[in-house]
């Protein structure tokens, strides 16, 4: 008898344990899973980074997921491996929090629509950043905007830049970079009511208050790009001097697209290059 009352007090107990973890999974209350993704670190010269480099990276991607609003967010690191992954996420959303976010504003010197073509390949730093005006040239014929970067985010901001637009269907030569994103004191994902699409309004520090003005007063009725990652990804001109510190970057974004770089902006970016895998 004590036996039997013993077994059916175990067997309440699994049931009332079951109802309990289905409430709070229908309520939400327990974490959905997410894909994870792994990226590989790299410095900028191409070694691998230390760990204190790994764990400044791991703060960084939490203080993204924690300004997107992401608080069931974990962040692994492995050696030279960071591996994100976002409850109820298939992956994009982990994939938008390991972009580095290195973002210039640099005057647009030359630009033209982008054609694919045989023989086009993605060449690196020693041909996209040369100063001879013939290699620059030769760089924007033959830029092959559909393979991978291998300067993403890694580009030397004080040399021009041959790149292509982040929606591939652009090529420009970019001057060196006039501001600075560590000169962002704030960002913020928003909707420009002019346009109906999603950009990021950006509001600078003092230092790039003053740079951006300077640089807007020289160059009114000229392009000026804003680079993410070594690409392009909005090129408006300049219609007036722009002196209150304050300016938005409208391109091809996503709502969500829009506000993963703004948490990015805020946050600063990655100390290191990170490549997804897979």
């Amino acid at each position: 008898m004590s036996s039997s009352r013993s077994i059916g007090r175990a067997v309440a107990a699994v049931i009332v344990a079951l109802m309990v973890a289905a409430g709070a999974s229908a309520c939400g209350g327990q974490d959905k899973s997410g894909t994870a993704v792994a990226f590989v670190g790299r410095n900028t010269d191409g070694t691998i980074p230390s760990a204190a480099t790994m764990d400044q990276a791991r703060q960084v991607v939490r203080k993204r997921a924690a300004g997107s609003g992401l608080p069931k967010t974990t962040v692994d690191v492995d050696a030279d491996m960071l591996t994100i992954t976002v409850s109820g996420d298939d992956g994009t959303t982990a994939r938008l929090l390991g972009e580095t976010g290195r973002v210039l504003i640099r005057p647009v010197l030359s630009t033209k629509n982008f054609q694919p073509g045989p023989g086009k390949t993605m060449p690196g730093k020693e041909i996209r950043q040369s100063a001879d005006p013939a290699t620059q040239t030769a760089a924007l014929a033959g830029i092959d905007c559909a393979r991978p970067d291998p300067l993403r985010g890694a580009d030397d901001a004080t040399l021009p830049l041959v790149t292509c637009a982040n929606t591939g269907d652009a090529v420009y030569l970019l001057g060196p970079a006039a501001v600075d994103g560590r000169e962002i004191a704030d960002a913020k994902g928003a909707m420009d009511t002019r346009t109906a699409r999603y950009g990021v309004t950006v509001t600078f520090t003092g230092l790039g208050t003053d740079q951006f003005a300077r640089f807007t007063t020289a160059n009114v009725g000229k392009q000026f790009a804003f680079a993410v990652d070594s690409q392009v990804v909005s090129a408006p001109l300049v219609q007036a001097p722009t002196v209150t510190g304050e300016t938005q970057i409208v391109g091809n974004f996503t709502k969500d697209a829009a506000d993963s770089l703004a948490a990015a902006l805020c946050s600063g970016a990655l100390p290191a290059i990170f490549t997804p895998q897979g």
